[in-house]
Parts: structure tokens; C-alpha cells; sequence
């Protein structure tokens, strides 16, 4: 190791990110700074990812929030961005003072997904879900689900306990929240996630998750790159493993070898996905944030100082490939296929306006080209042992096979 030089390199990339443009705008809007423009892209989902349009944006951005209820920022232990947000609502039904405010997921999540522009309730409905353990992004997709169930339906008020599922009222929210924390009443269902309510109703096709997971708020019709993210990620749809669709908004990856790639554009992006979700491994391993937008050749050499390694950047790749095709294997052990590679059917579906109407990602195309750039079988999808014996990963052939 090389604590000095690693002391020098972590102040030269602290001060290269307090200039950043990105760091500006995290620390001035947090991660809900960009609502209003995934709005315009028609990348932020609404009404359970089946409208386009809607005019409510502007009231639940991390603007908004700067102009109306924030009243500080905070951030992690000696972190130079502070995006997370501290809120005061100083009188009504929700009011708090210096509380964490919410983050963008939270947002879309009890905001557009249920065409609710209240911020207030937003605030405190994302604090429930903090105080019962909750994951906001699956909680708010189920709740999502069984708005649209009830609105078709298959749901009534005779299961929800009296409770009336309407977009944009968001009163029940409150008491189904506490009722999936403590599998109570219809929260009991709601807390099997969003493919266990759907077939418990026979609208498992309704439910917008992949591996049993529930797709964030990262429309793939508005930035096309995430469907492949989502597809193949090893958890199911997750954004953390590989959020490309900053990429296709314009967050510099020169040095990872990818292009700027337009946000619909479908073949040929595959491999940069490819590139990119080897990157997040790599970064995953090292517990380096997404937020911290340094380049790849700064956090290498911040992880040769630390380690006393000699590495290049296509040999940091290459471990977060290794990891990549390992969670592959491991997968395939536990009965995963080709056909767990999937979308849900309510993102195959184009909508009828905003900005990403007509839309819908050629995701067979992707895949067939993503398959061949990672090394796997065609058929099966799964890494092929020529592939995991140039990675030195001879041992997991067994039981890849």
C-alpha cells in the first residue's frame, strides 16, 4: 500500500468533485433533481408505468422541494456531495421539523406512479416505510399493482378492508403501509411483492417486476439501455447493478470505451451495457458511490495506492466480470434460465404520449447481441466454458453446465 499517495489522490478527486457540475446539482436538488427532466424524456412512471404524460412533475421535483420545504442538506460520513435532503413542513397532517426529506425513487415511487403531487404526503409516507423497514421502490410498485387491480376490478373494497384504491388518493397509502409491516388485513397479500399479488389474482402478467424483483422508476421506453439492465441483472430489476441510463443521458464513460449513445437507439448497445454493468461490479465491490463522478482512471489509481496493485483500467474490468459470470453460474445452480431474462409485459407496451410515446425496446435484439458480447450460449444464456476459462474461472464449469 501507499497510504501518502492515497491520501493525495482522495483530496485531489474531493476537490475535482466539489467543482463538478453533477455534484452541484445533487447538493442543490438531490436525487429528485432530475424528476422533471425523466418527465420530459418520458422515463419517470406513472399511474404504474401505463400513462405518458403528466402534469404534476413540477410540484414533486427536487426543486420543488428546495422552494417549498427543505431546510438543510446532509450527507455521508465526509462525503463533499451532501445530496440528501433534511425537510420542515411546519404545520398540517405532516408536520415535521428537520427530517430526511425524500430521495427520487421515494418520490416517483408514492408520487407519479400513483398521479399523487402532494410532496408533503410524499415526505411522510417515504418516512413510514424508513421507520418500518420498508423498501419504498417495491412498496410503492405493489401499491401500484393493486391500484390498477382495484381500478379493473379484480380488486374491490371487500378485499381491501373498505379500503377505496383511487390514482391520486393516496389516504389508504398510510394504512397499507403498516398493514405489510405487519402482515395485517390486505397488507398480508401486498407483502408477498408485486408477483405474489398478482397471482393471487390472476394478473401475474400485470405485475411490472423481472426475477421477482420490482422494477425502480427508470422507465426502459424513455432510455432503452435500462431494459437490458433490468433483464439480466442477477436480483432482478435493480438500477444499482447497472444504472446505464445515465449513460444514455450523457454521464461521461469515454474511458470505459463507451460511446454517447442515443436513449433510443437499440442495436449495437448492447456490449456498452455489457462494459458498463462489468464498471458497477467493479465499483460495487469497492463500495464506491454512483453519485461520486470521478473517472475511472481516478478510482483505479485510488485502489492501486490503497492495495499497492499495479492495475489498468481493462484489468479492473475484468474483475467486475469475473464477478458478473460468477453471479451467472450461481444463478443457473438455483434454477434460473434464459427465460427469466424478461421484461414485464406492461413495459412492452407502448404509451400514448409524453416523451416516450410509440416506443417499446426491441429486447430479443438486445439480448441476442448482449448473450454474444458476454460469451454465453445462445440458447441457454448460459456463460459458455470458453468464456469462464479465459476469465480463470475453470472451477465453476461443473456447475455451470
Amino acid at each position: 500500500a501507499r497510504p501518502e499517495t492515497f491520501q493525495a489522490l482522495r483530496a485531489q478527486a474531493n476537490r475535482a468533485l466539489r467543482e463538478d457540475n453533477l455534484t452541484r446539482v445533487f447538493r442543490e436538488t438531490g436525487t429528485a433533481g432530475a424528476a422533471e427532466y425523466f418527465e420530459l424524456l418520458g422515463s419517470m412512471p406513472k399511474r404504474y408505468y401505463g400513462q405518458g404524460a403528466w402534469e404534476g412533475a413540477s410540484k414533486i421535483s427536487g426543486a420543488a422541494m428546495a422552494e417549498t420545504i427543505l431546510s438543510g442538506v446532509s450527507a455521508c460520513h465526509a462525503c463533499v456531495i451532501a445530496c440528501g435532503r433534511v425537510v420542515t413542513i411546519p404545520e398540517g397532517p405532516y408536520a415535521r421539523t428537520k427530517a430526511k426529506g425524500p430521495e427520487y425513487e421515494t418520490i416517483a415511487a408514492f408520487g407519479p406512479n400513483l398521479l399523487n403531487d402532494d410532496l408533503q404526503a410524499i415526505t411522510h409516507l417515504g418516512d413510514l416505510c424508513d421507520r418500518y423497514g420498508l423498501d419504498s421502490i417495491s412498496m410503492g410498485n405493489v401499491l401500484g399493482l393493486a391500484y390498477l387491480l382495484f381500478e379493473q376490478g379484480r380488486i374491490t373494497e371487500r378485499e381491501t378492508g373498505g379500503l377505496s384504491l383511487r390514482w391520486g388518493d393516496i389516504r389508504p397509502v398510510e394504512i397499507l403501509i403498516a398493514q405489510t409491516a405487519r402482515r395485517e388485513g390486505f397488507g398480508a397479500l401486498l407483502a408477498h411483492g408485486a408477483r405474489g399479488l398478482g397471482r393471487a389474482f390472476g394478473a401475474e402478467d400485470l405485475a411490472v417486476e423481472v426475477k421477482g424483483l420490482e422494477v425502480p422508476y427508470h422507465d426502459p421506453r424513455g432510455v432503452a439501455g435500462i431494459a437490458l439492465s433490468y433483464a439480466t441483472s442477477p436480483r432482478g430489476a435493480c438500477h444499482n447493478q447497472s444504472d446505464f441510463f445515465m449513460v444514455e443521458l450523457g454521464q461521461s464513460s469515454e474511458e470505459l470505451g463507451i460511446p454517447y449513445l442515443d436513449r433510443h437507439q437499440v442495436e449495437g448497445k448492447a456490449r456498452y451495457v455489457a462494459i458498463h454493468q462489468n464498471w458497477r461490479t467493479a465499483c460495487n465491490s469497492l463500495v464506491l458511490c454512483y453519485f461520486a463522478n470521478v473517472a475511472p482512471s481516478v478510482a483505479l489509481a485510488l485502489l492501486n495506492a490503497a492495495m499497492g496493485w499495479e492495475w489498468d483500467l481493462p484489468t479492473m474490468l475484468q474483475a467486475g466480470e469475473r464477478g458478473w459470470q460468477l453471479k451467472r453460474v450461481i444463478n443457473s445452480r438455483l434454477g434460473a434460465t434464459r427465460a427469466d431474462d424478461r421484461l414485464p409485459r406492461r413495459l412492452l407496451e407502448p404509451l400514448a404520449d409524453g416523451g416516450a410515446a410509440g416506443f417499446v425496446p426491441d429486447l430479443e435484439t438486445m439480448l441476442r447481441e448482449y448473450y454474444e458480447a458476454r460469451g454465453w450460449d445462445p440458447v441457454t444464456g448460459q456463460p459458455t466454458p470458453e468464456t469462464l476459462q479465459r476469465l480463470g474461472l475453470g472451477f465453476a464449469l461443473e456447475e455451470s453446465l
